[in-house]
């Protein structure tokens, strides 16, 4: 996806905000600020069953073409909150609106240059219609916890190596799973 005028936010390493904003494809060169990014991670239960949702990107994109991804996420444009980032990204990529209040803040956390927040969505009671518009994305799929680990190889390298995203997957599972006793 383009960024044509896009200023992504900046942030210390405090996660304060910070400057006028970063260039994107500039911005991973200052050294000392972070590009603010927000994530978000559907599940739903079925049967007691939990499972994630995952994007597949496109293989038109530069970056990571054809590796699977969040459910949705992207960079903090200047001024916008984070809770913003997250519907409008979801908008963009997967064509479903997200209720704000409804959005479960996991973690923050930073890797790289890129200030990471990460949310938890529940789907469960929610109908499939997703849609693909800005060709970022070819497809979506639920993945059942069982089969979390076979499928876990197929994602961006970024998620591969990123512990704290696993270590938030697993929290969420044994949450969802203590909430049924």
């Amino acid at each position: 996806m383009e960024h044509t005028g896009e200023l992504w936010q900046e942030y210390d390493f405090n996660g304060e905000r910070i400057g006028n904003g970063l260039v994107p494809g500039e911005c991973y060169k200052t050294g000392f600020k972070l590009a603010g990014s927000a994530a978000v991670m559907l599940y739903r239960v079925r049967n007691k069953e939990i499972e994630f949702l995952f994007q597949h990107r496109s293989k038109s994109l530069r970056g990571n073409p054809d590796k699977w991804d969040v459910s949705a996420g992207g960079h903090i444009n200047v001024g916008e909150s984070k809770l913003d980032t997250m519907v409008r990204e979801t908008r963009e990529e997967i064509g479903i609106s997200l209720d704000r209040s409804r959005l479960e803040f996991s973690d923050t956390y930073i890797r790289g240059d890129i200030l990471i927040n990460l949310y938890f969505y529940d789907w469960t009671d929610k109908e499939d219609s997703f849609s693909f518009d800005d060709k970022e994305v070819e497809e979506v799929l639920w993945v059942k916890e069982g089969d979390l680990e076979e499928f876990w190889p197929k994602l961006k390298p970024q998620i591969l190596e990123d512990e704290v995203f696993a270590a938030a997957m697993k929290y969420k599972i044994q949450q969802l799973k203590k909430s049924w006793k």
